[in-house]
């Protein structure tokens, strides 16, 4: 049922018997009044000179539209909202809401048929896709290594950031975002990880912990991880590089870490024993 709405009205003002001077004022107080009323019915709960003309089986709603203020009108009692909105000139499309408020809490299901002193509120819904570019933080990625002293951290590689084609779809209520929805992520650029080194103990070797290996570097080397001997013997137990390679140490030996140094030491005494120190092998 189409709702028949009526605005709100003002009771003229009778001015038979006045003087001429006095009836023109007389119009002017009855605009005055009328501009009076119409400014009270714009916000629901005004006086009730806003009300409007109320025919038989008609009740008094309040129309609520986004940027509009609101305004009263009379429609047939037990009137859907959307058809109260489209007698009054307020086009409503697929996607926007209407709304019943009564008692301050909005109605749902056949209650929102209109009553007296309900206000329908009309909620704009616009859906919209975007798509843009958006960068994405580069993950990190951190190698443990005994050739850094425990706890020490080195960055060997910095990051880049990724590109991400993002296609969401956005939802506003009156202007308001409601609603973010991501429907498509497509890399354009991947993004390149940041990989640190943190130092670490090295690891155990079974048979190796109890030997004197500071007494083997004095021998060796007089304890300098640095050592550099002309006929090509390197760090603190003067390892030769096919030997520090065959023990997966990598570079050079010196340039490692005592640590490291001592850890590829132990691993070549698991499988050979002193004899690669013929002379300081006793120290151990």
């Amino acid at each position: 049922m189409r709702a028949r709405t009526t605005p709100f009205t003002s009771p003229s003002t009778p001015s038979t018997g006045l003087p001429r001077g006095l009836r023109a004022g007389a119009g002017s107080l009855a605009t005055g009044a009328l501009a009076l009323a119409l400014t009270a019915g714009l916000v629901p709960g005004t006086a009730h000179a806003a009300d409007p003309v109320l025919g038989d089986g008609q009740v008094a709603v309040t129309v609520d539209v986004p940027q509009q203020r609101n305004v009263q009108v009379a429609a047939d009692a037990r009137t859907w909202p959307a058809d109260v909105l489209e007698s009054t000139g307020v086009p409503v499309d697929g996607n926007d809401l209407v709304k019943v408020v009564r008692d301050g809490k909005f109605v749902k299901g056949k209650g929102k048929r209109v009553r007296h002193g309900d206000r329908v509120k009309l909620i704009d819904v616009r859906k919209r896709t975007q798509v843009k570019k958006v960068r994405t933080k580069p993950r990190t990625v951190t190698v443990p290594t005994t050739k850094l002293k425990p706890g020490k951290r080195k960055v060997v590689r910095q990051g880049k950031p990724g590109v991400q084609r993002v296609k969401a779809r956005r939802t506003t209520h009156n202007g308001r975002l409601v609603d973010y929805t991501v429907v498509q992520r497509k890399t354009v650029r991947k993004a390149t990880p940041k990989r640190v080194l943190v130092g670490r103990k090295a690891a155990s070797v079974p048979g190796t912990d109890g030997l004197n290996w500071a007494a083997l570097a004095r021998c060796e080397s007089g304890g300098n991880p640095r050592a550099v001997n002309a006929a090509g013997y390197y760090g603190l137990y003067q390892f030769n590089v096919g030997t520090w390679n065959s023990v997966g140490g990598s570079g050079m030996p010196h340039h490692a870490s005592p640590a490291e140094q001592t850890h590829r030491a132990k691993l070549l005494y698991k499988s050979r024993g002193a004899q690669p120190w013929p002379h300081c092998g006793r120290y151990l």
